[in-house]
């Protein structure tokens, strides 16, 4: 997979890359339901004109196409943009099968690095297992992190097969796909045909480690949850609001959207909520504001 870095000023919409095989990804528009199938990881560089950066992680068998409207609306609204696409993300899903939760979490550190260079404060938002890695991301470095924003964060999964899972990965290689759970009847997230069960089995094991540390969590926190999300309990924001020790919490239900609500209906309340959140934080720490 490339990865796209496109610089300057906000007021021009960004163009689609390649898609996996070369071919011409159609371009993205939003609203209006042509996401586009482009997995490139992308980077939007404002220059001095940047107020922060924000570092985007997409979801399990996702990949940046799922936050490209996200970091357009942050672009417009003068922010940086680095959205990396994790090993394994982007391809099939037997070549994602094969990565392990370490390697996700790395690649996500590299990219908080890569936002670091840009000399901006840094803030980091995350969908589902995104938010997982972000919130291991708090705990590891929350010192290089100006806040989180997470949507439909995950932490634990309590379905009875999941427990299963580091079993089942030797006689069930993959099961049906979780992805593009949307309520918008035109839009379909971009995923990898079936979910491996392997790669499940070590995001659960991302959970393990990452839960227990929630206490190291201390930066501010905007987290949005969908009303009724088929792939994520809206529980997890109740666990994750009583393990953390950040000072600032604040929590939105979207009472339209699915589990990929920010391709859903709501998207534009997660949109311009982050930007407010980080607006507001950084108006705390270093007096900017719009």
């Amino acid at each position: 997979m490339g990865k796209r870095r496109e610089t300057g000023p906000p007021g021009r919409r960004a163009t689609a890359g390649r898609a996996p095989g070369g071919s011409r990804a159609p371009s993205f528009s939003y609203p209006g339901g042509d996401v586009t199938n482009d997995s490139e990881e992308f980077t939007f560089d404002l220059g001095v004109d940047a107020k922060a950066t924000m570092v985007l992680c997409h979801g399990f068998t996702s990949d940046p196409a799922s936050m490209r409207p996200w970091g357009d609306y942050l672009r417009e609204h003068g922010f940086n943009v680095v959205a990396p696409l994790l090993p394994g993300h982007g391809e099939t899903w037997q070549v994602l099968a094969k990565a392990t939760w370490q390697q996700w979490y790395a690649r996500l550190e590299e990219a908080l690095d890569e936002a670091l260079a840009l000399g901006r404060p840094v803030f980091a938002g995350g969908l589902s297992m995104g938010g997982s890695l972000c919130l291991r991301l708090a705990e590891q470095r929350g010192g290089d992190l100006a806040g989180l924003v997470l949507v439909n964060p995950a932490i634990f999964d309590d379905k009875p097969q999941g427990f299963l899972a580091p079993v089942l990965r030797y006689v069930m290689p993959s099961v049906a796909s979780i992805g593009s759970d949307v309520n918008k009847p035109d839009v379909r997230e971009k995923t990898t045909s079936r979910t491996p069960v392997a790669a499940y089995a070590s995001l659960r094991r991302l959970w393990q480690v990452t839960r227990p540390e929630l206490a190291r969590v201390t930066v501010p926190l905007r987290i949005f949850t969908s009303a009724e999300d088929h792939v994520v309990s809206p529980r997890n924001t109740a666990v994750i609001r009583a393990g953390v020790r950040s000072k600032d919490v604040e929590s939105t239900v979207l009472p339209r959207s699915f589990h990929v609500a920010t391709l859903d209906y709501d998207a534009e309340t997660i949109f311009s909520g982050s930007v407010e959140f980080m607006n507001r934080q950084l108006v705390k720490t270093r007096g900017v504001h719009d």
